[in-house]
Parts: structure tokens; C-alpha cells; sequence
């Protein structure tokens, strides 16, 4: 069979959204707006279109759609989109005057509440004119089902430059959809690939019968990760039904300061970010009147499981699930960082990683029942809210000759975990983009302020 299936991990973004929670994860970038602008100070959007589209044969996933299995008999499959329109993903629009931070924070959060239209790619790229001084921003969505952070920096960078080298003035190679398959054809040739299913797990059992060894481990992670998502966590403000809007801020740190804070407690640079956010919502909570004696919160922190040959040559989503729990109740930010420097460690040896992972596959071998399986499995998870942290690219880039200034991430939210804050290095910054529904924390921006107060405070304790 010739299709690119998705993988169960990849289908699982597809199979938990809904109208009110689109699975789609971005950021917004600010870029120097003069390389960008013609002589008449307009932003030059056409050339923009033709300079990102001719660098799509880079990721080849950008121009492709995704093609149901009729009956839901398995998982979709990645076709060539044969009416392609790049004018329709790239995009201009302008802040009302006078384009300052606010109007920017409600235009990210207005365009990120959005779902993305699974008839066509999954990704939109959108140019913000109008901001205070000559800046432009740009707003990027990519759904979840096409990579994880680490893929979606992969995706990024794909489309800049190290150097100013602007417009790219040499056309782009053509490029010819292949056919896609008759629905049909798709279906006889998901039947065949599921006909197949008895003899694979034959081999697996023939494996696990020479070798037992690998096998019975697996089992534990897994009873011991469904017993781990038995446990409930004790709801926080945000944990309600979310609606289908968000609201988004942003938060950034110097990544030298945070460098410092690992080298001193012989840390890592993931403990730093858990123990500033798990201050910060100590702090927010004690201020919104939440009693925070003898609680803990629990933090689900995506795990990449992607290998040094993966990075930067692969998509999908190679990631399981860890959850840390953050003790909001230890009033000392040196004492809570190394006390979550111990939880994660362990939490890291625990099965739990792996078992997580094997129950999505459990769920994708039951086609019928696979979307509710997957969804009930995605609420189940103990967790009081996401954090995740990937590491993007240590230098400057640039597009179209135009230095990109910051980069900032965004990650969704779903029913009952109405909180998320995702971290993505660059530059020499921590660059944090916090995510919620926008009715329940109209007061999200203390959060932001918070994280970097405790990161300030963290770092005047250390050094002295």
C-alpha cells in the first residue's frame, strides 16, 4: 500500500477535536517590518506568498490534506492536495489603531480559537500589520495531527534562513499532486492492512515467548499508567468545560539567568521552567483567594521521544506523557525546585512514559471505537494543566531578510484542563505562550507577570 497513513499518535489529534476544541498548536513571532515593506511602506505580500511557497518542496506535509477512511474502518491517510493555494494560507490582515499590545494579544487569541478546515493542509500563516513602530508580527497555525513542538520548530525553521539573504528571486521548481486514492481503493486497502493484524501480533507473541522479558515490563507500564490515570486531581479554577474561545499572553525570560540558576543546583533547564510556573500559579491562586495549605497540582509535561536521526528529518508526534505533581504549597522557590528536580526524575523511570504511549495504540486497534476510546482516554489523564517545553533554535533567523525578534508558542486547551503554558527557546530567551479559555482567567497576564518575578527571584536566591 503506497499511502502515508497517519500513526495513531498523529490520529489522535484528529479524533479528540471538536468545535470548541481544535487541535492546533502555533506561535506569534515578531519580525523588523523594513525588509518586508515596499517603498510605499506596504507589506509585500505577494512576494511573500511566492518566497514561502517555493519553499514548501521542504516539507512536503504543508501541500498535502488528509483523506478519511470511509466507514472510520482506520486511520486517515496524507494525499497530495490537487487544488493547492498558497494565497489562501498566507495571509495579511492589520491591528486598529493605535496597534499596541493589547490589540495584538486579542487578535492571537481571536485567530487560535479558530479551527482549521480539514479539507485543505493544515496550516494557516498570517502577516499583522498596523503595530506600534515599523514591526510586523506573524501568527502561525499548524494542527497537531501533522508533529509535536520539536516537529513544528522543524516546520518553522524550514521556511527561514540563518542570514539576511531576503526575497528568494529564483522560481520555485514546479510541483505535480500525486493522485489520491479512490475512496474505494482506500477502504479495500485498509481492510487488507487490517487482514494483516493477527499476523503481526503472532510475530509479537513469538518474540515475547523467546524473549519475555521486554514484554512483561510493557504490561506493568501499562496497568501502572491506567492505574496513574485512575487517580483524580483536585480541580483548579480552570478546570471546567472550556467555550470555543481563548485567550493568550506571553511571558519571556533570559536564558542565560535560567543556565545559571541549573549550573548552581545541578538542575535542568525543564526543572527551572516547572518550578517558575509552579511559583507563579502559587502566587496566582493565593491572590484569586484559593487556599494552596497541603495542595499539589498536576502538571502533564509532553516527553520527547524523539531520536538525534528524527530531529529535523521527520514529523508526527513522537511524545508521551509524564505527570509531575507541582507543590504549590512549599512557600521556598529553592526548596520547590529541587524538589521537582527529584519528582520528575523519578517520574521519568516509572513506566509511565512508555504505558502512555501503548494505551494510544491500544485504543487505534479498535477502528470503530477509536475516536471515543481516544477522547475518553485524553480526559482521563490526572492533570490539572500542560506544560511543555521545546527547544528551538539557539541563533537568530530570518525571513525574507527580516530578523525574527521573538517567538513566542502556543499550545491548545480542551474541556477540564482550560490552562496550558508552553515554552520554546530562542535566541538566548525563554519565550513563554500562556493559553486559556478566554471567559474563565480574564486575569491571565498575572500568570505571565508572575513567571518572570519567580525566574528574578529564583535567580537573587541562587546567586547569593
Amino acid at each position: 500500500m503506497g499511502h502515508d497513513r497517519l500513526t495513531a499518535a498523529d490520529a489522535a489529534f484528529l479524533r479528540i477535536e471538536t468545535e470548541h476544541e481544535p487541535q492546533h498548536v502555533g506561535s506569534l513571532s515578531i519580525l523588523e517590518g523594513a525588509p518586508l515593506r515596499d517603498p510605499d511602506g506596504r507589506i509585500r505580500l505577494d512576494e511573500l506568498r511566492a518566497h514561502i511557497g517555493g519553499r514548501l518542496q521542504r516539507v512536503p506535509r504543508l501541500r498535502q490534506r488528509v483523506m478519511e477512511v470511509p466507514y472510520s474502518q482506520g486511520r486517515p491517510i496524507w494525499v497530495d492536495d490537487d487544488n493547492f493555494d498558497v494565497d489562501y494560507h498566507v495571509r495579511l490582515t492589520a491591528l486598529p489603531k493605535p496597534g499596541g499590545e493589547d490589540q495584538l494579544l486579542e487578535l492571537m487569541g481571536r485567530l487560535q480559537s479558530l479551527p482549521l478546515d480539514r479539507d485543505r493542509p493544515l496550516w494557516e500563516l498570517w502577516f499583522v500589520d498596523a503595530l506600534a513602530g515599523d514591526d510586523v508580527a506573524m501568527i502561525l497555525k499548524v494542527h497537531h495531527a501533522l508533529g509535536d513542538g520539536i516537529a513544528n520548530v522543524d516546520v518553522a525553521v524550514a521556511l527561514v534562513d540563518l542570514e539576511p539573504v531576503g526575497f528568494d528571486t529564483e522560481p520555485a521548481p514546479p510541483w505535480e499532486p500525486a493522485a489520491a486514492p479512490s475512496p474505494a481503493q482506500l477502504l479495500a486497502d485498509t481492510w487488507w492492512d487490517n487482514a494483516q493484524q493477527p499476523q503481526r501480533l503472532a510475530r509479537h507473541l513469538l518474540r515475547a515467548m523467546r524473549n519475555p522479558a521486554p514484554a512483561q515490563q510493557a504490561v506493568k507500564d501499562v496497568v501502572r499508567t491506567a492505574a496513574d490515570f485512575t487517580r483524580s486531581a483536585t480541580p483548579a479554577p480552570w478546570n471546567v468545560a472550556v467555550s470555543p474561545h481563548r485567550r493568550w499572553v506571553h511571558a519571556d525570560v533570559a536564558l542565560s539567568a535560567v543556565r545559571r540558576i541549573r549550573e548552581d543546583r545541578d538542575v535542568t533547564i525543564n526543572d527551572v521552567v516547572l518550578a517558575a510556573c509552579t511559583g507563579a500559579l502559587r502566587s496566582f491562586m493565593i491572590a484569586r483567594g484559593e487556599s494552596v495549605d497541603g495542595r499539589e497540582l498536576k502538571a502533564m509535561v509532553p516527553v520527547s521521544r524523539r531520536t538525534e536521526g528524527e530531529h529535523g528529518a521527520t514529523l508526527g508526534n513522537r511524545i508521551s506523557l509524564l505527570v509531575v505533581d507541582l507543590p504549590v504549597d512549599e512557600a521556598d522557590p529553592v526548596t520547590r525546585l529541587d524538589e521537582l528536580h527529584r519528582r520528575v526524575a523519578e517520574r521519568k523511570t516509572s513506566g509511565v512514559v512508555d504505558g502512555a504511549e501503548a494505551i494510544v495504540r491500544l485504543a487505534d486497534g479498535i477502528p470503530m471505537l477509536a475516536t471515543p476510546l481516544t477522547r475518553l482516554v485524553s480526559h482521563r489523564i490526572p492533570m490539572n494543566l500542560v506544560i511543555t517545553n521545546v527547544p528551538g533554535p539557539p541563533m537568530p533567523l530570518f525571513l525574507a531578510g527580516a530578523r525574527v525578534q521573538r517567538a513566542y508558542p502556543y499550545v491548545e486547551v480542551i474541556d477540564d484542563e482550560g490552562l496550558t503554558i508552553a515554552v520554546v527557546s530562542y535566541d538566548d530567551t525563554l519565550h513563554f505562550g500562556i493559553t486559556a479559555d478566554r471567559d474563565v482567567l480574564p486575569d491571565l497576564g498575572d500568570v505571565a507577570r508572575s513567571i518572570e518575578a519567580e525566574l528574578a527571584t529564583l535567580e537573587a536566591l541562587v546567586g547569593s
